[in-house]
This record gives C-alpha cells, structure tokens and sequence, in this order.
C-alpha cells in the first residue's frame, strides 16, 4: 500500500519508545500506514505521495489537551488577556484600549485579571468599569475562572440589587452600605453569565474557528471540553456535530457535559455523537473550589484561616447521588477535586458506584488533584481513576516568593503540592490538560513547567517539590497517549503506530536535546489532523 503523506526526520517520537528514532510515518487517508526506520519509507512511496522531510525536527503524535472549556478558550483567543495588568486601573483601560481598537456588538469580555497579580491586592468595583463602559455590559473573568467583574449595566441586565440574596456557594460583593461592587464570586457568577454566554450559533462557531486555528498552531488535534460552567453547559453539540458535517472541525472533541443535569439527555447524546471527531460519553462537575481563595475542601486548617478547612460550594449529596447515577448508566465522569478532602469524597463515591454497580466499562477521572492524602494515592490504580492534571497551574503565581499556597497550606503541604511523578507511578497513567480559559494552552508551557516546577522568576532553585518533576518522556506520552487513554480511545490516538489516525505534529526543534527552559520557546511546524495538513508555519 503506497501513502499519500510521508513526514521523515532524524527524530520520531511515537509515544512508546523512550527516545526518538530516525525514521517516518506514512499515512494513507486519515490513518496511519506505517510507522518505522528511514531505509524502509521507500517501499511506501510511489509518484503522487507527497513527502516532507524535517531532519532535526521533532514529529510526534498530535497534542491531546485533556481539560479545556472549549467554548470559552475560543472566547480567551479573541478577547482581550489581562494577565500583565498590575492594577484595576490599567485593567480596565486595557479593556478599553482593545475594545476601541477592535469594537463588536454586545456583551464586552475579558480574562485573566487577577487582583492577586497587583500591586494592592484588592477587589476590583464596579464605578472603575462604568467610567470606560456607562452604557454596554462587561464581563471580566479572573484567572482562577472562580470570580467575575462585572459594571454596572451587567449587574441591571441581570437584575442584581441591594436585595439579590447570594446563591449558594457563592457570594455578591457589596460595600458598607450593602450595595453590589461588581466582583461576583463563585456560583454568583451565574446570575450574570447566565445573560453574557447566550450565544447564538453563529457567534459559537466563530468562537470554536478561532480556537482551532489557535490549536492547529499549536499542535492540538484533540480536547476533552469540559462544559458545565455554573448551572449551565457551554457549547451547543449541534453546531459541533455541524462543523463536522461542513468538514471544517480540525480537533477532535469529547464533550463532558452536567453531571448534575438531564442524564436522560446525556445517555441519549453519547450514543448520537459517536463520529471519529466528536463523543459525549462523559461528565463534568466541581466538588470544590481552589485553594487560594479557601474553597479547596481540606482535611486539615488552612494555615493562615484557623478552623477554616474549605467553604463549600458545591453540594455534596447532590454531587455524589450524580456519581452514583452516571456510573450506573455507563457515563464516564470527571469531577474537580483539589483539597485533600474533596479529593477522598470523590474517590469514595466512585468506589461506591462501583460496589453498587460493578465496576462497567468506564474510565472516571479526578481533575486537579493538587493536594492528596498519602492514603488516596494507591486508590487510583484499585479503582482503574485517571488523574488528570494541568502542570502550568503550578506556575500561575508569577514569582515564588508571591506563591499564595505557600501562605494559604503552610510551607510543608504546599511541598507536597502537585504530585505528578507520585500520581503517573500509582495510576499507572496520567491525562494532561490547560484547563484554558484559566491559563494558556500552549503545550510547550505544560511541558517546561511539568520538568522544571519553576515559577517564572527561576525559582524555587531546583524547582518545587522536585521529587514530582516528569521527564520529558513521561510528559509527552502523558499528553499523548494518556489522555487518550483518559477517553478510552488510545487504540486509535495518542501513538503513531499504524491503524491509528494520522494526527501528527512537526515541532521546530528536538525536545529530547533542548533545555527544559527553553522548551517554552519552541513552535509548532505543521500539524497533521485526520490526514490532512491543517497547519504549516
């Protein structure tokens, strides 16, 4: 059998063998053909294979993005980023700033701000907005994805006043005087959001095209898009399933949708969407917070909070009742879990379901996993749980000096923080995700930051908790063929290995040779998706 596509370098990373090899990959339509050293590519090419040669450049199966909120991360590539701001002042100019230079009709949007990242470490108020936007709604999500601000057009939309109780798990900020500042916290974002992510299909499409134009760029050929978002999922199937019909959808989703909503419906859709690019077999939900603003349920006091061990947010009961549910009609189901205590309360679900149950065909996954018990870490492997893990969070603090677990856990629990290494050698599989809107999601940053555990300032020196670094192996086979494992399809991704779709990525450089800080410079040469060339520097 003669390929259409035949991609040669010195250096082929297939996700099995610890280092790369020189040698090729052939594809014929959306597969793999062949895979193996360079003296055998001759016996897979004929006149019209068209054949790239990358000598030192690294090809290795396409990036598998294991967390991110699709829709919304399509929304972060278009709207404005404020992560460099350093005031709520220079925020909200930026805002200005690139809505005056790029103006569009409805709600104004913004990310990453974080009041944490200031010079004065406060709250931001609505007054500040209103000077720029008297007249149009703004919404501005922060960098943990867990408060909004928002001016005072949006808190009138959605009808927030001196009398709007705060919901549960969450809380309207107000001042002295008991009015609303404009920070919404936790579930109360949904009060607003509910009015700013109505979005008609045209605008969903515009926001998915950007963020696979992004995601070719960088290599991303698959996503798990977690889409619950307080109380409402965010991403409409149908258009997914649309694009695909148009041929014009370049990544491979599997949607996870409300644990808490219509599992009726869930059943139904992970049976109606079950195409090579599009699945809906899973679930989403929160059990707890995070740990910097005390919403990460503990087993132990915050250290600078005595008697504080979490503020609850989600309800537990109806969390677990979800799990038991989900587990009993074959869903696969991934909860948000970075405290300790919210960590053993869904591992103790999901070993209940399965007691209840039996075991089923399903692969449930814990998300985060920032602070476990020693006890849990064993729980993985006897349950058959992915651990699903975000290695840029750890860097999210700029410096380490500023690092807030460090206040909020005490110096010895933050040590144990992010357990990588202890987490892929007990499961015996890890899943790596952005969780993008919350960071970037380019791979590269992952990757550094999953070897060295430095904050962008260098240090810690030798980097934290350095016991949990991953080589660079076990990071790329982790945000290969782990997460594709994670979804149950890692026969047919996550390898280049031949039946498996061509989903390949060309990287300008060789990792295995290029210092883990640097690895945060390399781009991204061409992308191979379903066969076909989707990008190409």
């Amino acid at each position: 059998m003669k390929a259409n596509i035949v991609v040669k370098s010195n250096y082929i990373f297939d996700s099995i063998s610890e280092r790369p090899y020189a040698g090729f990959v052939a594809a014929k339509g959306n597969k793999i053909i062949a895979v193996g050293p360079s003296d055998e590519a001759n016996r897979y090419i004929d006149s019209d294979t068209v054949i790239y040669e990358f000598e030192d450049k690294l090809v290795m199966a396409g990036f598998h993005d294991s967390h991110t909120h699709l829709l919304m991360a399509g929304m972060f590539k278009i709207y404005v980023n404020l992560g460099s701001a350093r005031s709520e002042e220079e925020t909200a100019k930026m805002v200005k700033d690139f809505y005056d230079k790029n103006p569009y009709d409805g709600w104004v949007f913004g990310f990453n701000w974080y009041h944490v990242f200031w010079d004065i470490k406060e709250l931001p108020n609505k007054k500040t907005l209103d000077k720029y936007f008297p007249d149009k709604p703004v919404f501005l999500l922060d960098a943990e994805a867990h408060g909004a601000w928002v001016n005072s057009k949006a808190l009138e939309i959605a009808g927030i006043t001196k009398d709007t109780p705060d919901p549960f798990g969450g809380e309207i900020a107000r001042d002295e005087n008991g009015e609303p500042t404009g920070f919404l916290y936790e579930s109360a974002i949904a009060i607003v959001a509910k009015y700013a992510f109505e979005f008609n299909e045209e605008q969903e499409r515009a926001f998915l095209k950007k963020f696979m134009e992004e995601a070719a760029a960088l290599g991303i050929t698959s996503v798990v898009d977690v889409q619950p978002y307080f109380g409402r999922n965010l991403g409409s199937l149908e258009v997914y399933s649309g694009l695909e019909k148009d041929e014009q959808l370049t990544v491979r989703i599997t949607a996870a949708t409300d644990l808490l909503g219509d599992l009726d419906e869930a059943v139904k859709n992970s049976v109606k969407y079950k195409s090579e690019k599009l699945r809906a077999h899973m679930l989403k939900q929160f059990v707890d917070g995070v740990i910097t603003t005390h919403t990460a349920l503990l087993l132990e006091d915050y250290e600078d909070a005595p008697g504080n061990r979490g503020i609850q947010l989600s309800e537990l009961d109806r969390i677990k009742e979800g799990i038991l549910e989900g587990h009993k009609r074959g869903l696969w189901i991934k909860i948000h879990a970075i405290g300790d205590r919210a960590i053993r309360f869904t591992i103790d679900s999901y070993e209940e379901a399965m007691k209840k149950y039996g075991k089923k065909n399903v692969r449930h996954a814990i998300e985060h996993v920032e602070l476990i018990n020693e006890k849990d870490r064993t729980r993985f492997k006897e349950l058959g749980l992915i651990p699903s893990v975000q290695p840029e969070h750890l860097g999210l603090m700029p410096t380490w000096e500023g690092e807030e677990y460090r206040i909020t856990l005490g110096e010895e629990r933050a040590g144990t923080t992010w357990p990588f290494k202890t987490l892929l050698e007990q499961a015996g599989v890890l899943a790596i995700g952005s969780d993008c809107p919350v960071v970037d999601n380019n791979p590269f940053f992952e990757i550094s930051r999953a070897i060295t555990r430095l904050h962008d300032d260098g240090l810690p020196e030798g980097g934290w908790n350095p016991t949990e670094k991953l080589t660079l192996y076990e990071i790329l086979r982790s945000y290969t063929y782990g997460s594709a494992y994670g979804i149950g399809r890692e026969d047919e991704l996550g390898t280049l290995e031949a039946g498996k779709f061509a989903d390949i990525v060309v990287i300008d450089r060789n990792l295995f040779d290029t210092d883990p800080l640097e690895i945060r410079e390399a781009n991204v040469e061409m992308t191979i998706m379903d066969g076909k060339v989707i990008f190409k520097r």
